[in-house]
């Protein structure tokens, strides 16, 4: 037997609600405990900006689509910051991953974009983009330019930043 619980939503609130699904979003994600921040590089001045496709912006506004209610306008997203670290035994080469989580608690991961995986807490996690670039062990200007294949969807999107299997800097957007 199917057993379902029926709810009448208009007990709950707004809040509630939003709570409820950002509690959702937190658990399909890995725990946040077991996600290590890495104990000496971290990512400062972290800026985010969305954009519009860039394709015949010129005549852009003159174009009418259908509106999907669930996607968004924004198809690129630029990430900047800068990397900096306690100790200059860091320096070398480093691969510097961006992991963007949708609405829906969904990696956006394509590997025709740039996505891939990486090892996080022994298992394989797909990142958004990746950049390796030479480090001196104190500061590294990182620009992330990312197309999406699609467009972002409205509500609440993650960013994490990740060196060597840390975490460096998490960052959050919403578009509405």
């Amino acid at each position: 037997m199917n057993n379902r619980i029926k709810v009448d939503m208009s007990t709950f609130s707004k809040r509630s609600i939003v709570f409820g699904v950002v509690l959702f979003l937190f658990q399909a994600m890995p725990s946040l405990a077991q996600i290590k921040p890495h104990s000496s590089i971290k990512a400062e001045d972290l800026k985010v900006v969305l954009v519009k496709d860039i394709e015949n912006i010129s005549d852009s506004a003159h174009h009418h689509h259908a509106h999907d209610p669930h996607k968004s306008s924004y198809k690129i997203l630029h990430v900047h910051f800068t990397m900096v670290s306690t100790d200059s035994t860091n320096a070398g080469y480093k691969s510097v991953m961006m992991r963007v989580i949708d609405p829906s608690g969904v990696d956006i991961y394509d590997p025709a974009s740039g996505g891939g995986l990486f090892m996080l807490n022994g298992k394989e996690t797909p990142y958004t983009i990746k950049e390796t670039k030479k480090y001196d062990g104190k500061f590294l200007e990182i620009d992330f330019l990312y197309k999406h294949s699609k467009h972002f969807k409205h509500g609440l999107h993650i960013i994490e930043l990740y060196v060597d299997g840390y975490k460096i800097g998490e960052e959050h957007f919403v578009i509405k």
